[in-house]
């Protein structure tokens, strides 16, 4: 396989962690805003065990005032949070609200007249449940535990007497073995799913994208062109098609072999891809030829776009000792146009231009 393709995976892979990102902030917006209504309607409930040991009227007060808060906090953020386009911001912002809540709990505790330890040592081990239960990245729900652990030892060793050291052993034990198994279970669930990931992302690529050179196949230069043909006619917007044809590679095949001729192919198809918008769809259509799907771009602009490339095309070294170029064909969208009628007219232009020399661009617009 030639070495451009190669470079060109290793790009791919390095953008895996990104795509997986974004994969899993879709999931965790599926149900982050009913996972915040029911954690603010347990901090609300929790007001009527605070009611009960709370120390006085003043600190009853200034409790529900905190829950309350939190309460219709958890509400706003969470919607916020449906909206990012960004999984570490999520992340980040969902750690904060856990940290917040852990302060909040534990400053409850100080208010109260005298907390049962072991009651209380029940409510951390639901806290780290809770913790490995909201979507979120291992090593952060990690260190909120043991921050959660960690304050809630502290808040003991100052706040509750008459703790024996078998009491003390028991809940710390039972914490970690918390801890523990919540961050194995997250740990295999995480790599799993993350092996799903790619191995539904391959099978995605491989339906839908050229292997040699990683445009599109087409079937998904179809469906694109289905879906940027109907948008451009509701919106009123240009489109162009463009057949691409390497004038020269038969002769390329038989003076250097198929391997060279490959790596032209995967050389081009870069060199095409860096000129195109992330609206763009760029297909490998047969052995030598290419089409160019163009959204939003008019007829002038399509033209000049192609002499950008085929001078570019002139000026690229292809290893193979001879100048490669290119023949193309544009045609721009016309009102009773379909997919089939501007590929016929483009691969028409195309073959026209060949005939008469190579290295052309011929077009026609939509009246024509």
């Amino acid at each position: 396989m030639p070495r451009v393709h190669d470079e060109t995976m290793i790009v791919r892979s390095e953008d895996l962690h990104t795509a997986y990102g974004a994969y899993k902030l879709r999931t965790a917006q599926n149900y982050i805003y009913i996972l915040a209504i029911i954690a603010s309607v347990f901090s609300v409930l929790l007001i009527i065990c605070d009611l009960n040991f709370a120390n006085n009227q003043s600190s009853r007060l200034v409790v529900a005032l905190i829950r309350y808060a939190y309460a219709i906090l958890l509400i706003f953020v969470s919607g916020w949070l449906t909206r990012i386009k960004s999984f570490s911001i999520y992340t980040i912002v969902v750690s904060l609200l856990e940290l917040v809540s852990v302060a909040i709990s534990l400053y409850v505790l100080t208010q109260y007249a005298s907390p049962n330890f072991m009651i209380q040592s029940m409510g951390l081990v639901a806290t780290v449940l809770v913790i490995y239960l909201v979507p979120n990245r291992m090593p952060y729900q990690l260190a909120l535990s043991l921050v959660s652990a960690l304050g809630f030892y502290a808040f003991t060793c100052f706040y509750i007497s008459n703790v024996t050291m078998n009491e003390m052993l028991a809940s710390v034990v039972y914490t970690l073995i918390a801890i523990i198994l919540c961050t194995v279970s997250v740990y295999n669930s995480e790599k799993n799913q993350l092996r799903e990931y790619i191995a539904k992302n391959r099978l995605e690529q491989m339906s839908s994208t050229d292997f040699l050179t990683n445009t599109a196949n087409r079937f998904r230069l179809e469906e694109e062109a289905d879906r940027w043909m109907n948008f451009c006619r509701r919106q009123k917007l240009p489109l162009c098609l463009v057949f691409v044809d390497v004038d020269n590679l038969k002769q390329i095949n038989d003076s250097f072999g198929h391997a060279a001729g490959d790596t032209v192919l995967v050389t081009l198809s870069a060199l095409m891809q860096k000129q195109l918008r992330n609206s763009d769809t760029i297909s490998r259509w047969g052995g030598d030829e290419f089409v160019l799907l163009l959204p939003n771009v008019s007829l002038e602009n399509a033209i000049a776009l192609l002499e950008r490339l085929k001078t570019l095309v002139l000026k690229t070294d292809f290893g193979v000792g001879i100048a490669v170029t290119c023949s193309f064909g544009v045609v721009e969208m016309g009102e009773s146009s379909s997919f089939q009628s501007l590929l016929h007219e483009a691969d028409a232009l195309m073959y026209s231009g060949k005939r008469d020399g190579k290295d052309t661009i011929r077009y026609t617009g939509p009246e024509e």
